[in-house]
């Protein structure tokens, strides 16, 4: 603002304090990821697993843009995944395979069979036929690739959450074709 004396300081928004409050809160406090809005349905809760923050924090920014999704919590490796897991009881684990501290493979098996209400979704950069098959017969509902677009990824959360088996379109014909062989 300008008066006759010159420039003066815009006098702060009483609104800033609460939205940043509630920005804060709503990414500290779990369980308000679990309250929905008056009048809205609950939104499905993921729990991003991957090492490299960069792609971690964009999947989390993606999935929280999302009406009907929201990420209840996040790890980077192998060992804090099981306890993550349980503090926040995900609708959804949305794993990547090769995490800092090792395979996430191995972790699938065992996820499932202590917190079988959570669907597994594996995010890979891998699109190997066998690392796919592999994630599947350990027990995750979908493998996407890293390299699939956007709408895809989201495609693939929301099958799995559906209760559906996604695979990516290229690697799913791959996999057919394996199977089929043999």
């Amino acid at each position: 603002m300008t008066s006759a004396l010159g420039p003066q300081p815009r006098s702060p928004d009483p609104r800033a304090g609460v939205v940043a409050n509630l920005a804060h809160n709503s990414a500290t406090a779990p369980e308000a990821a679990r309250l929905p809005l008056p009048g809205s349905l609950p939104k499905a809760r993921i729990l991003v697993v991957e090492d490299h923050p960069f792609v971690r924090e964009g999947v989390i920014r993606l999935i929280n843009r999302q009406t009907d999704l929201c990420c209840c919590g996040e790890s980077d490796t192998v060992a804090m995944t099981p306890a993550i897991t349980a503090r926040e009881k995900p609708d959804l684990i949305l794993l990547d395979l090769h995490l800092k501290d090792g395979l996430s493979l191995e972790l699938i098996e065992p996820l499932l069979q202590e917190f079988p209400s959570s669907a597994v979704l594996v995010l890979s950069q891998s699109d190997e036929v066998s690392t796919a098959e592999r994630a599947l017969r350990a027990g995750a509902r979908g493998y996407v690739v890293k390299k699939d677009a956007t709408e895809e990824v989201l495609g693939a959360i929301r099958d799995v959450l559906r209760g559906t088996v996604y695979i990516s379109p290229a690697l799913a014909t791959r996999l057919v074709c394996k199977l089929l062989r043999s």
